[in-house]
């Protein structure tokens, strides 16, 4: 049964309705009204389906790599979509955190066909993203440990490739060519903070000034070593990562 009271619209106006039951597919029947593009008219779905497409059409387009690590609350993760919205020919989407976390989907005619409360938002989140629920302290820390280890480590490989490349390091194997004491000079903490890049500069120049590389060389090279490796840093969100994964 259909639970939907229309609003009087035009022939070719969109239209979502809410039905108890998924439409069955039917081969042999023809959508009763499609747009330019082809696409149906007048659609029927259930509440449930369409919460699901809601949320995942969210939860696709953020970045969840604290809390697939270190797991989320569900207090957490109801107000993870914020305040913001989102809308097609079909539906309008509004999620809003004030006063309590919650999502309201309308027609364009401002129909309201779904409303989600922040258990029901945390619930779905939590499924469609596959985020786990906060573990112990110990395990916590644990699974933090073994992610950055993780980021380290693709972090390393991609810069020595980067600066094999620039420096013009043409050995086969790592242990008999010269990157690696400028991957793990780039690898020193705090070498790439602002207030250290000068010396990592001077430093990286007065290496390959030893292996007779010329002083405008060596410092063309430098930058471009210091650059690139505060490039992948950056890409892989690590800074990002680090503050709030250890601020929960």
């Amino acid at each position: 049964m259909k639970r939907s009271d229309h609003h009087q619209v035009s022939l070719f106006t969109p239209t979502t309705t809410i039905v108890d039951e998924p439409k069955a597919p039917s081969p042999t029947t023809e959508p009763t009204g499609t747009d330019a593009n082809g696409e149906s008219l007048n659609i029927e779905i259930t509440r449930d389906e369409l919460a699901t497409q809601v949320i995942q059409g969210f939860v696709k387009h953020r970045r969840w790599e604290k809390e697939l690590v270190v797991g989320a609350s569900d207090e957490e993760l109801s107000l993870a979509l914020g305040n913001c919205w989102a809308s097609n020919a079909h539906l309008h989407v509004h999620c809003n955190t004030d006063p309590a976390p919650h999502v309201i989907c309308t027609t364009p005619m401002g129909q309201e066909l779904l409303r989600l409360e922040a258990a029901e938002i945390a619930t779905l989140v939590r499924t469609h993203a596959e985020i786990p629920t906060v573990p112990s302290e110990e395990e916590r820390q644990r699974r933090l440990s073994a992610e950055l280890d993780n980021q380290r480590a693709a972090a390393r490989a991609d810069i020595f490739t980067a600066v094999q490349g620039i420096l013009g390091d043409k050995s086969r194997k790592r242990e008999q060519g010269f990157t690696t004491e400028f991957v793990n000079l780039l690898f020193t903490e705090n070498c790439l903070e602002e207030q250290n890049e000068s010396a990592t500069l001077e430093t990286i120049t007065a290496m390959l000034i030893k292996r007779e590389w010329t002083r405008m060389k060596a410092m063309k090279a430098a930058i471009q070593l210091v650059e690139r490796a505060a490039g992948t840093w950056r890409s892989a969100g690590r800074d990002l990562f680090l503050r709030s994964a250890t601020s929960t």
